[in-house]
């Protein structure tokens, strides 16, 4: 009987654990109606028109060593914006990044702000198209602090098929008036927007990798198929 009481009484003192629900497409709670959402799907569906205009290559094609060698992709639409003089920018963007196996993650959602992307004066907006080539900007960029220059080197990007990837963190482009151009880029800062993130997903928490409603998932991989299909 004593030791009946005694396991009893363990037993009730135990703190009770639930185990931690897995994040399923069907439990997350995203309003499709805020104007959060509808700002992240924007910056979304501009973003994929961005990139398959430059994956089309009219003006040229990316050489392969630099596709080959990306691990992330980071693209603005039409949000980044030069003053008159000072060369500052401002923009929302997305950005993928390959897995280990060569698969590219659910995107993050950008801000990026600062520096000069060296355009000719007059510019006012132009999209752009960063190529990750480098482990410490990939890294940079997954952790929200990434800021160009220093380590982090940024180049023009080229067309020309002849010129092998190179040796750098970031390989820039941009498109104004309809032309991809390489872009000179520096002193440019790219960090998460939390807000967006949420919004778009529906929590914080492992966006890269949870499963998506299919609706959503749908426009994601519009974009996605059309990212480098090499392994960097």
């Amino acid at each position: 009987m004593i030791r009946s009481r005694l396991c009893l009484t363990l037993l009730t003192a135990l703190p009770v654990f639930t185990p931690l629900a897995n994040s399923h497409a069907e439990d997350l709670k995203i309003d499709r109606s805020s104007r959060a959402f509808k700002e992240a799907q924007k910056t979304l569906n501009e973003s994929t028109a961005v990139y398959k205009e430059i994956s089309e290559g009219k003006m040229g094609k990316v050489p392969p060593a630099i596709l080959e060698k990306s691990k992330c992709v980071a693209i603005f639409p039409d949000t980044v914006t030069i003053s008159a003089g000072l060369g500052g920018t401002h923009g929302d963007g997305i950005a993928f990044c390959k897995t280990a196996a060569g698969t590219w993650e659910n995107p993050m959602f950008l801000n990026l702000v600062g520096g000069s992307l060296g355009l000719q004066a007059g510019v006012k907006s132009a999209d752009i198209v960063l190529y990750i080539t480098g482990d410490k900007a990939a890294e940079a960029l997954h952790k929200g602090n990434f800021a160009v220059g220093g380590e982090l080197s940024a180049v023009a990007g080229t067309f020309d098929k002849s010129v092998a990837a190179p040796l750098v963190e970031v390989v820039a482009y941009h498109r104004t008036e309809g032309l991809f151009l390489g872009a000179s880029i520096d002193g440019v800062n790219i960090s998460r927007d939390d807000s967006d993130e949420r919004a778009f997903y529906g929590t914080r928490e492992a966006t890269l990798t949870s499963k998506m409603p299919s609706d959503i998932e749908k426009d994601v991989n519009e974009l996605r198929n059309a990212l480098p299909t090499h392994v960097g």
